[in-house]
């Protein structure tokens, strides 16, 4: 056969191969893990959202990894130290520093600066409320987009208050308020003898979710975990004492929370309230609709009222309560960076956002969604707006402070976590496990 027959020939299969090429080419497959597939609402919101952008990513499949809420930073860490690990997940926001300075996550700057500008014109970040960026950001490079961004509350069932004489539309605006509320919902509703309502639920586990739970409690009585440089520890001070000793006693002197508290997570006390074993408990966006799936009977929507975290008489804090921040990143071992950008963008994009408020309640870290934009002539997402506690956790974002950004956060929440459990069980004293606990946190801040 002459060289040029074969040259034609190779040209021919060339062209087959590039004509045929694109229908045969294997995909791309992402890795997207979030704890939230964990839990059915948001399973189905976020399994729909995925759908959406595969649908517009034809080359792109995502593989959903699951995850528990206490194991996702170890596994995270783990699989990433090992070179592995998900391309797209979902943190807390306390974990970013640390993540951040182990080199775990993708720096996405430059995908940022591509995209330009938003869709009103303003700089790509501009939506974002500023105070989220900055935590996942440093030296000015981006390791993530703000995802979830919510005030604690208070939520307290109205049905339970009035069956106690309690009025239903005056929340307790003070501790004492709240700690007389909590006295007399704490009782015995079947007459059998024995107390079945408390006033109070609370998680007392080791847990990631103790923070969302002591904080507001700290804060609302002038109390802070560090000083303002974030050298030493300040639970030490007055303030911080009175918290502790307070969140303490409520369990071992007054008795207005269940038995068996150091073994409650978050779960266990949304499940009390779903069952109407607890009447209060500190929760935000999610608190209502993993209740209502908990149990439909009860209309969590109807009979659940929400109000700002009370405050300590004689006190008037500039913050009372903490801010939950959920954050989206890419995990330094991606082998596709600019597919898991795509997704990064879409699960953070304004309709996303606003989707994961119409099926889990969340708010979300876009001024565009939630408000903050009215000066532009821009308005947030109706449904967000007119929702009661919607309304209740936004307008608390302006009394909020997030726990200190330092890469020792774990171990100094751990710290607290671990003083609390040892007074609740009254190992030690309020004042000696919190004394302990300053200590360690001052060891571990050196």
């Amino acid at each position: 056969m002459s060289r040029k027959k074969l040259v034609v020939i190779g040209l021919v299969i060339s062209g087959l191969i590039f004509a045929i090429g694109p229908c045969y080419a294997q995909k791309i497959t992402l890795v997207f893990s979030d704890w939230h597939l964990t839990e059915p609402h948001w399973e189905q919101a976020l399994k729909e959202g995925i759908a959406v952008f595969e649908a517009e990513n034809p080359e792109i499949k995502v593989k959903l990894d699951y995850v528990s809420y206490a194991e996702k930073e170890t596994k995270y860490a783990t699989a990433l130290e090992a070179g592995k690990g998900p391309d797209v997940f979902h943190l807390h926001a306390y974990s970013m520093r640390s993540f951040i300075e182990r080199g775990y996550l993708y720096d996405i700057t430059e995908f940022i600066e591509k995209e330009g500008s938003c869709w009103y014109g303003k700089d790509f970040l501009d939506p974002w409320y500023p105070q989220t960026l900055e935590l996942v950001s440093k030296d000015g490079r981006y390791y993530g987009l703000p995802g979830d961004f919510m005030a604690m509350v208070l939520f307290r069932n109205k049905k339970l208050f009035q069956e106690a004489g309690l009025p239903t539309d005056i929340p307790p605006r003070t501790w004492d308020d709240f700690l007389a509320y909590a006295k007399k919902l704490t009782r015995d509703r079947n007459n059998d003898g024995r107390v079945d309502t408390w006033g109070f639920g609370t998680v007392g586990a080791i847990s990631p979710g103790f923070e969302l739970r002591f904080t507001p409690v700290l804060f609302s009585h002038g109390g802070s975990y560090l000083t303002p440089d974030n050298k030493r520890c300040a639970l030490d001070t007055p303030e911080a004492k009175r918290a502790f000793k307070f969140f303490i006693e409520l369990y071992t002197r007054y008795g207005v929370i269940p038995p068996g508290v150091t073994a409650r997570n978050p779960g266990d006390v949304r499940e009390q309230l779903a069952t109407e074993e607890v009447a209060m408990i500190l929760g935000s966006g999610w608190t209502v609709p993993i209740v209502d799936g908990l149990n439909p009977d009860l209309k969590a929507s109807e009979v659940l009222e929400a109000s700002p975290v009370p405050v300590a008489a004689g006190v008037s804090p500039k913050y009372t309560t903490t801010a939950w921040l959920s954050t989206w990143v890419i995990g330094r071992n991606t082998k596709y960076p600019e597919a898991a950008w795509k997704l990064l963008r879409h699960q953070t994009s304004k309709p996303m956002t606003e989707k994961w408020f119409r099926d889990a309640r969340v708010l979300s870290s876009r001024r565009d969604v939630s408000g903050g934009l009215e000066s532009l002539g821009i308005t947030g997402y109706n449904e967000l707006l007119f929702d009661k506690f919607a309304r209740v956790i936004a307008g608390e974002l302006a009394h909020a402070k997030f726990v200190p950004q330092v890469k020792e956060w774990p171990q100094i929440i751990e710290t607290v976590n671990t003083a609390v459990q040892e007074a609740f069980t009254k190992a030690k004293s309020p004042e000696q496990a919190l004394s302990e606990a300053c200590r360690r946190i001052n060891s571990i801040l050196k």
